[in-house]
């Protein structure tokens, strides 16, 4: 009798386990990966970019694939824009473009374009994997892109290891998906957002703490307080959002 009794509530925990582990792997999960793209990873929108100097694309906010395979992208620019709006002309793979001042040097740059290994192989990977590509996309030197992928947990995890055929992926953070808090990134400017990614980059808030201010503020090419001043305005609009 007592081992019956003691039995029934063991098989009913390890039913609750199971249900929740099941639970877990249902869940709808992101990934922020880094995928070294290098050279051959750019697609024909980074190459013209790339061959007018002083051009370059910091952020891709829209990624929208076409019907007949080809693409439209916005992203922003920095640097000279006439020559990112020639290179762009005399580019065959581009097939429509409009690049739109927003002075200082800055612009965004609306394409439509053509795709090739590996970003064509990768979109077709989301795509059968059921993955959303989430927005915008950060890209650094040396063909680094910074993206961030969503699905459930499952197909995600399989996705990863098929794009990892592909290219170099590199798992920064994973976790379950909240829109609300994927969100926040939206409370801060453009400015913010820059100074917040070098913060990042640089290990500001990382345990233990690998840069100071002054690391952030040499990067950005701003002064400590100006940088401090920037960091606490971010952390306010993000940490008081969290807490309600």
């Amino acid at each position: 009798m007592t081992a019956n009794n003691t039995d029934e509530p063991n098989d009913r925990q390890g039913t609750e386990t199971e249900e929740i582990r099941q639970s877990r792997e249902s869940s709808t999960r992101y990934a922020t990966v880094l995928l070294e793209l290098g050279d051959e990873g750019s697609d024909a929108t980074d190459d013209s970019i790339a061959g007018s100097p002083a051009v370059t694309r910091e952020r891709l906010y829209h990624f929208n694939p076409v019907d007949d395979g080809t693409v439209v992208m916005l992203s922003d620019l920095r640097g000279n824009l006439d020559r990112a709006r020639t290179a762009l002309a005399s580019d065959p793979s581009v097939l429509n473009y409009d690049v739109v001042d927003r002075g200082d040097g800055e612009g965004f740059a609306y394409i439509h374009c053509e795709l090739r290994d590996p970003v064509k192989s990768l979109v077709s990977t989301l795509h059968e994997y059921e993955i959303v590509l989430d927005t915008p996309i950060e890209f650094a030197d040396g063909g680094t892109a910074r993206a961030t992928l969503i699905g459930e947990a499952i197909p995600l995890r399989e996705a990863l290891d098929a794009i990892s055929g592909l290219v170099e992926v590199r798992l920064e953070r994973t976790g379950a998906y909240h829109p609300d808090r994927r969100d926040l990134g939206s409370r801060l400017t453009d400015r913010q957002h820059q100074i917040l990614s070098i913060a990042v980059d640089c290990g500001y808030y990382e345990v233990p703490r690998r840069a100071t201010l002054e690391d952030i503020a040499a990067e950005a090419g701003l002064s400590r307080a100006t940088v401090g001043e920037h960091l606490q305005k971010i952390e306010a609009a993000v940490l008081s959002r969290v807490a309600r």
